[in-house]
């Protein structure tokens, strides 16, 4: 590169600089654009030629840049559009699994509810059945007594003793016994039993996978439930001693009102 004194200032630059560096004098010139129609040179900041009139670059461009503007206008409009139906959709999607959970919350309380209430009618069903049982297991604790100590009662005579009950004692308490299961009046309170214990035993089945809050309630039943059944078996074929049997059935009578008395305590 070689050096050259500028015809301005006098002071060396290069010699392939178009303007002066110090003093800003211009050397060389930028050329000027050329029409393209009849090739005569054009001026600058000129938006035709002059010669010919041809429109020049320049204003094609100036006519261009407000259509860019618009253009970019309507992808703003667009993004805050596309930005509004996010939101719209988010917080649709919230307000569903709002729902969702709220239903799904008011359906669960509605089923703990019910266990609630499916417990306190098993737990009547079986103090009937237990009643029920009790009476007969008296019943049969008086037929057994006194066919045996041949004592005379109104109520059991006519199982015990011969001729309808006018007659003699039976030698035999089986006997007494047998009369007792053959009336028709006491197997029907016997079928009784038999039915209640059916209901329970559904119902039982019902009442498995407690929710959390029921869990030691479910516990505390099928010890009632346990009770009840051995208190009923008694009643529908009383086995072994008149002393066994009524030791036996007088535990179990005790444990049944025990039990109900703990199950009555998660209803009230």
């Amino acid at each position: 590169m070689a050096l050259v004194q500028c015809p301005n200032c006098g002071k060396e630059i290069s010699d392939k600089s178009k303007k002066c560096i110090h003093c800003g004098y211009v050397i060389i010139e930028d050329p000027k654009p050329i029409c393209p129609e009849c090739g005569a040179e054009i001026e600058k900041g000129a938006t035709v030629c002059d010669k010919c009139g041809y429109p020049l670059e320049v204003k094609s461009i100036a006519r261009m840049e407000p259509q860019q503007v618009e253009v970019t206008k309507v992808s703003i409009i667009n993004d805050r559009l596309s930005k509004r139906k996010i939101v719209v959709i988010l917080i649709a999607v919230l307000i569903g699994i709002g729902v969702i959970l709220g239903i799904s919350n008011f359906i669960r309380q509605k089923q703990i509810e019910a266990y609630g209430e499916k417990l306190e009618l098993i737990s009547t069903t079986m103090l009937e059945g237990a009643a029920d049982a009790e009476n007969c297991g008296n019943l049969i604790k008086s037929v057994w007594s006194n066919s045996i100590f041949e004592d005379k009662d109104s109520t059991t005579d006519k199982y015990t003793r011969a001729n309808n009950g006018t007659g003699y004692f039976y030698d035999d308490f089986n006997i007494a016994l047998a009369n007792l299961f053959d009336d028709k009046e006491f197997q029907e309170k016997i079928d009784e039993i038999e039915n209640n214990q059916q209901v329970v035993t559904d119902l039982m089945k019902e009442m498995q996978n407690p929710p959390e809050k029921w869990e030691k309630a479910y516990e505390d039943l099928q010890d009632y439930y346990d009770a009840y059944l051995t208190l009923t078996n008694l009643a529908i074929s009383p086995a072994g001693s008149l002393q066994s049997f009524s030791s036996n059935f007088s535990d179990a009578d005790m444990e049944v009102v025990n039990c109900y008395n703990k199950m009555e305590f998660y209803w009230e």
